[in-house]
């Protein structure tokens, strides 16, 4: 039970930087005039996982079956985003070092996630 609620703690604090970072990139998009349309797809996309991700690791914290199996689909979507995103960096020329990290991080947090949330004996702790 500790590990759903340190999962759910983890999850939020995700959902909170992916907010913070969204913020960031509205307040530079005000004070920069040139900013590229692009960039507002950018800022939607973080508000979107900034936002479910924070509710899901509500979710976890209060130990409800929904948010069990909607951290488990999302974590691997946001999987492959970041994947997605690193080869489209690499595509670009860009550097690659810090798209290479949030692959790790989040693939390491699909693997926790998944071995533990998928037991058994953790399932019996979500109503």
């Amino acid at each position: 039970m500790r590990l759903i609620r340190l999962l759910g703690a983890v999850v939020i604090f995700y959902g909170l930087s992916y907010l913070l970072h969204a913020l960031m990139q509205i307040l530079g998009s005000i004070l920069s005039k040139s900013a590229p349309a692009l960039h507002v797809h950018v800022i939607g996309l973080n508000l979107c996982i900034g936002t479910a991700t924070t509710v899901i690791g509500i979710g976890l914290l209060l130990s409800r079956k929904w948010a069990r199996i909607a951290w488990l689909v999302t974590v691997t979507a946001l999987v492959l985003v970041h994947c997605l995103i690193l080869f489209l960096w690499y595509v670009r020329g860009s550097d690659v070092r810090g798209q290479i990290l949030n692959v790790a991080l989040t693939s390491l947090l699909a693997v926790i996630s998944w071995g533990k949330l998928t037991k058994e004996s953790t399932k019996k702790h979500f109503a």
